[in-house]
């Protein structure tokens, strides 16, 4: 794992990724416990979470990290595949899942299970990857839109704009168990 130079705002992309690593602990553990919350039949805590996120992005040597937000993005990812993997590993033990819903990404009381949106982000990110870190960003790490932008270096309005396109791609998608979406996002 390596910083590409000249990425993200300020002095961060000169740092080492484990200085952002790091730096990015404390906002880690935060994302790992809003993660976490409600799902009381998983065996992770947060700073469980949190450790094994730290663990894995240690050991990828090939992943270039741009700055403070991209660390950020990374570690949510990393953390969202590993509750999947724990919820996965769960079902194969005990031929029953445990409790693992979510709040659906962009407000509401609707729960929807984290591996069935984990699958439907999967599919995103293959019909527009920028789309899907703007999901990545507001959903998994709780970022407003204005400091989602700040992380990626685009405007506010065009991260509303794939904020609200993306979301309507994924309700479309999880309706229709992806069978009728043409693949297409609303580019913004």
């Amino acid at each position: 794992m390596h910083v590409a130079a000249g990425q993200d705002a300020g002095a961060e992309h000169a740092a080492p990724p484990r200085v952002l690593l790091i730096d990015c602990y404390a906002e880690m553990r935060r994302t790992a416990r809003a993660m976490i919350r409600g799902e009381g039949d998983l065996s992770f805590q947060p700073t469980d979470l949190a450790h094994e996120a730290a663990i894995r992005l240690m050991g990828l040597d090939r992943i270039d990290v741009n700055g403070h937000g991209h660390m950020l993005a990374l570690s949510a990812r990393v953390m969202r595949q590993t509750l999947i993997d724990e919820i996965r590993r769960a079902r194969a033990a005990k031929r029953q899942a445990p409790n693992s819903l979510t709040e659906w990404p962009g407000g509401g009381r609707r729960q929807i299970e984290l591996d069935i949106l984990d699958d439907a982000l999967r599919a995103l990110a293959q019909v527009s990857a920028d789309h899907a870190e703007i999901v990545e960003l507001r959903f998994s790490l709780g970022l407003t839109v204005e400091e989602a932008a700040a992380a990626t270096g685009i405007t506010t309005r065009t991260v509303k704009r794939r904020w609200q396109a993306a979301r309507a791609w994924l309700q479309r998608y999880l309706e229709t168990d992806g069978l009728e979406t043409d693949g297409a996002v609303a580019h913004a």
